[in-house]
């Protein structure tokens, strides 16, 4: 941990984990500290600390939305009215069915929201219900008619505090 208890400090082996682990959530502990040769009990203290922190949100599985069935997805941008707070509105557009993403930006739009569903009308009725949440000043929907590259993996380097 960081001097202010927050930020989770990386080191190299904290970061060969994480990659190892976005490349295959499934591994074993056994097989990660046989890769990076290390002790299990290394590897898996260094997750459950990574855990604990929030630095890793959890471990999913990844779906192919095309096998799953017809979906229609949508990019919604949202601005948001003078005197309401983004963040709030934010997570009212979060709880709306369908919707998987919301973003907090800067620029044009406060907001960037991207939903799914299986039916044009339940996809109408999103697009609708998040319209209508107080502060939402403008929806500009946008259908996504393809997937050119969809990547969970963030890229991770050690945290080095310049406070030594």
């Amino acid at each position: 941990m960081s001097a202010d208890g927050k930020t989770p400090r990386l080191d190299e082996l904290d970061v060969k984990i994480i990659k190892e682990l976005q490349l295959n959530a499934r591994i074993s502990f056994r097989e990660l500290s046989k890769k990076l040769g290390v002790s299990v009990t290394t590897v898996s203290e260094r997750v459950r600390k990574m855990v604990k922190s929030g630095l890793i949100k959890g471990f999913t599985t990844l779906v192919d939305p095309e096998k799953v069935g017809p979906l229609y997805c949508v990019a919604l941008y949202i601005k948001v009215n003078p005197g309401f707070d983004s963040k709030s509105v934010g997570r009212e557009v979060a709880s709306v069915k369908g919707v998987c993403y919301v973003y907090s930006t800067v620029g044009v739009y406060h907001l960037i929201a991207l939903g799914s569903t299986p039916t044009k009308e339940e996809l109408t009725k999103l697009i609708a219900d998040v319209s209508s949440i107080k502060g939402i000043a403008d929806v500009t929907p946008s259908m996504i008619l393809e997937t050119i590259k969809e990547d969970p993996k963030h890229p991770v380097t050690p945290f080095v505090s310049s406070n030594k």
